[in-house]
C-alpha cells in the first residue's frame, strides 16, 4: 500500500502498481479510552449529576482529613456565619430536604460540633449553633478545603469555575 504527497501537493493512495487521488481526506485518531455517546450525553440531568459526583469526590477526599463531608463542611460555614439559624433554614439554605440535613447534622452532633436548643419564640423549632470544638473543626476543614478549591480550579482554571459556580447557584436558586 501507498499514502504519500506528489509536488502538487495531491493526496495519493493505492499499491504500487495503481495510484488514485484522493479528494477529501478525512483522519480520526482513536484511544483505549473513547467512550461511545449514548442518549444520556444528551441529559442535562445526568451530566449535571455526573459532574457533581467527580466535584464532590474532589472535595470528600481533602475533607476526609478533617473527617467531615462536604456536606458537613457547608453545615458548619453556614452555621459559622449565619448564627441561630433554625433546621428550616439551614435546610433551605442548603438546598436539601430535612431528612437529608438530619443524616449530615446528627454526627456533628454527637461528636459536640454542633449544640441545639429550643427556639424561645416556637419551642417547636430548635436553633442550632456551632461549638467550641465545632468552630476548631470549620478552622481545620478549611485548611482542607482550599486545597480542594485550588484543586478544581487548576482542573478547570479560575475563570471558568468563576463562572461555573455563578451558573450554578443562580440555577439553584431562582429569583
Amino acid at each position: 500500500m501507498y499514502c504519500g504527497m506528489t509536488g502538487s501537493d495531491d493526496l495519493l493512495w493505492g499499491n504500487s502498481h495503481q495510484r488514485h487521488r484522493v479528494d477529501d481526506v478525512h483522519i480520526h485518531t482513536y484511544s483505549a479510552s473513547v467512550r461511545k455517546t449514548t442518549s444520556l450525553d444528551l441529559c442535562n440531568c445526568f451530566a449535571t449529576r455526573q459532574a457533581a459526583r467527580h466535584v464532590t469526590r474532589i472535595y470528600e477526599r481533602h475533607l476526609a482529613g478533617a473527617e467531615v463531608t462536604s456536606a458537613q463542611y457547608g453545615i458548619l460555614v453556614l452555621l459559622d456565619e449565619r448564627r441561630g439559624m433554625t433546621m428550616n433554614e439551614l435546610a433551605a439554605a442548603l438546598v436539601m430536604d430535612r431528612t437529608t440535613l438530619l443524616r449530615a447534622l446528627k454526627p456533628l452532633q454527637r461528636d459536640g460540633l454542633v449544640n441545639s436548643k429550643r427556639s424561645e419564640s416556637d419551642p417547636r423549632q430548635l436553633i442550632l449553633a456551632l461549638s467550641a470544638d465545632g468552630h476548631r473543626k470549620l478552622k481545620q476543614a478549611t485548611r482542607l478545603w482550599r486545597k480542594a478549591q485550588t484543586e478544581f480550579e487548576t482542573q478547570v482554571g479560575t475563570a471558568r469555575a468563576a463562572r461555573m459556580r455563578s451558573d450554578l447557584l443562580a440555577l439553584a436558586r431562582p429569583a
